[in-house]
């Protein structure tokens, strides 16, 4: 699974190149990376555990590992791509991508369009968001505090409502 997290970042970055990164492109375990201003940048982890963030420019995305952190924010179009027990954020953006393994976290808010591929066990949280797209490849919680979330379930099953603003894929 990995492995193809990490090819799909790379298709899904690959034209994002390193202009304007204060880290350069290359972010090593367990080590704050940051882009800041300019037009675009990709910051890839060799490793996990990094600690990777995008801001205050048109374009960044971010790839890591595992258990890794990742913050985009103020840019128009963010990205980012990590494998299992992820904690990652995106906000103020005109329009945020993620796809991430098991046992992840995403918070997307403040933003006009979140879309997000998740693995099992996983939590995403939508709010004052325009729309909102997450699709669970297992079991995951989906809070949507909107009305403006789709959510898909694998194999083609609904997300049940457990309470207002909560919906679940694998049961509740």
């Amino acid at each position: 699974m990995r492995r193809v997290l990490a090819a799909f970042g790379l298709l899904f970055l690959g034209s994002l190149s390193a202009m304007g990164c204060t880290s350069g492109s290359g972010c090593s375990e367990g080590d704050l990376c940051e882009c800041a201003q300019g037009d675009q940048c990709y910051l890839d982890c060799d490793g996990d555990r990094c600690n990777q963030s995008c801001h205050n420019m048109n374009r960044c995305g971010t790839v890591c590992g595992d258990e890794c952190t990742s913050r985009v924010h103020d840019v128009k179009q963010g990205s980012q791509s990590c494998g299992s027990g992820c904690g990652l954020e995106c906000f103020s953006t005109e329009s945020c991508g993620l796809l991430c393994g098991d046992n992840c976290r995403f918070n997307c808010h403040d933003t006009k369009q979140c879309s997000a591929v998740v693995g099992p066990n996983s939590e995403v949280t939508c709010q004052s968001v325009g729309a909102c797209q997450v699709e669970c490849t297992g079991s995951c919680i989906v809070h949507c505090l909107d009305q403006h979330c789709q959510i898909s379930c694998a194999g083609g099953a609904d997300a049940m409502m457990c309470e207002p603003g909560r919906y679940a894929c694998g049961g509740c």
